[in-house]
């Protein structure tokens, strides 16, 4: 049975994730595929000092100050965007960092990933406001800002003068997937968040085989996939765990691993 641990925008990052759980005796599987996010967003366009009374373009005030002094001389964009986020977003920027460090902390990794995101949609927009100013962005980042910039700023909420548009981002992504009885095979213990997903679902797989002792009735043994985990690794409350939607697939999983044999309405453990 395959579990997908999690999803990473950058291939390094669920290498480094599958490295780590591949390491602890588990197989693992590592799978690209193309990710969407749809939004409904209301904007508002204009100048900036008309736009001041918005908490939105106060932090475009502050972005516009950044860039200024940036392009006092022409940079290059690699240059120009890290220099931005260290000013802009310093402790993201340093979060960010670490992901690449290999004797990071998975929470830390997980926090490095979230201020990954926030960085590049950030940085999406910034160019989007340099062009929209007349700002040459090539290899080099060249040209100067209005005194009065234009900006685009995004609301949750429709106010008098916005319009409503939707957001549709298509982005790369790479998903972790562990061979649950692997880990069960192998013992195997994995830090972090996923290592109290991993040892959830794993504890639910033997649960579950351990329930054909008491009964062989398929409609009666969905029961043993809910629960409570009173000590659970990594956690320091009580975790209440639910994989009934997920019944199916684990019956077909310990059958193709010749764990069980599955016949009508009753399952038996294969001999």
């Amino acid at each position: 049975m395959w579990l997908r641990v999690s999803s990473y925008p950058e291939k390094e990052m669920a290498m480094e994730i599958a490295s780590k759980i591949r390491n602890a005796g588990a197989r693992v599987e590592i799978k690209e595929h193309t990710d969407w996010d749809l939004e409904e967003k209301y904007i508002l366009r204009g100048k900036l000092s008309e736009l001041e009374e918005y908490e939105e373009a106060q932090e475009w005030k502050r972005y516009a100050e950044i860039i200024r002094d940036l392009l006092r001389e022409k940079i290059d964009v690699e240059t120009f965007e890290k220099e931005f986020l260290k000013r802009a977003f310093p402790e993201e920027y340093r979060l960010a960092e670490k992901i690449m460090d290999k004797e990071v902390s998975d929470e830390t990794f997980l926090d490095g990933v979230e201020a990954a995101f926030k960085l590049s949609f950030l940085m999406s927009s910034v160019y989007g406001f340099l062009r929209a100013n007349g700002i040459e962005v090539n290899d080099f980042v060249g040209g100067s800002l209005p005194d009065d910039p234009e900006i685009v700023i995004e609301l949750d909420e429709e106010v008098v003068g916005c319009e409503k548009v939707y957001y549709l981002d298509f982005s790369p992504a790479w998903d972790v997937s562990v061979d649950i009885l692997s880990v069960i095979k192998n013992n195997v213990t994995v830090e972090g968040i996923e290592g109290v997903v991993i040892d959830a679902i794993s504890r639910v797989l033997m649960n579950l085989i351990a329930g054909l002792e008491e009964t062989n009735d398929i409609e009666e043994l969905e029961s043993y996939t809910s629960g409570v985990i009173e000590e659970a690794e990594g956690l320091d409350a009580e975790l209440y765990v639910d994989a009934e939607e997920i019944f199916d697939i684990m019956l077909k999983s310990l059958e193709k691993a010749g764990i069980i044999r599955i016949s009508g309405k009753k399952v038996k453990l294969r001999k």
